[in-house]
C-alpha cells in the first residue's frame, strides 16, 4: 500500500509552514509550554523553540508524512556538530531518533543553536 500510495502520488512530504506552525504543534503536545525563543529551519524541515523561563528545548522536525518533537532537558543531547553551509547536525541520546540535519540561514545563527544544544549535553 505505501508503495501504490508514492507511485500515485498520494503522500506529500511533510514540512513545516512557519514558527508559528511549530509553536502550534508543541501547544498541542505540550499544554502549558510557554514558547520563547526560536527558529524555524531555512528547508522548513525543522523547527527549535525553548521554552520561556527554562533551558528546555523543544525539536519539531519533519519526518516522512509526519512531524515529530522531541523536548531537550539537560542530557538529551549527544552533540551538535557545525557542517558546511549554516548546518548542524543534531544527536540525541535517544536511539529512537537518527541524527537530525538542522539547516540555518547562516553561519552565526547556525553556531548560536549548536552552542545552546551543546549546553544541553549530559
Amino acid at each position: 500500500m505505501v508503495a501504490v500510495n508514492v507511485w500515485l502520488g498520494l503522500n506529500e512530504p511533510a514540512e513545516i509552514e512557519s514558527l508559528e506552525a511549530a509553536v502550534d504543534r508543541i501547544d498541542t503536545d505540550s499544554v502549558g509550554f510557554a514558547a520563547g525563543e526560536g527558529v524555524l529551519a531555512a528547508d522548513h524541515k525543522a523547527a527549535l523553540v525553548e521554552e520561556a523561563g527554562s533551558e528546555r528545548l523543544a525539536l519539531v522536525v519533519a519526518r516522512n508524512d509526519s512531524h515529530v518533537i522531541r523536548y531537550l532537558t539537560p542530557g538529551a543531547v549527544r552533540g551538535a556538530r557545525m557542517g558546511e553551509n549554516a548546518t548542524v547536525t543534531l544527536r540525541l541520546n535517544d536511539f529512537t531518533f537518527p541524527a537530525t540535519d538542522l539547516a540555518f540561514a547562516d553561519g552565526s545563527e547556525a553556531r548560536h543553536w549548536a552552542d545552546r544544544l551543546n549546553a544541553l549535553q549530559g
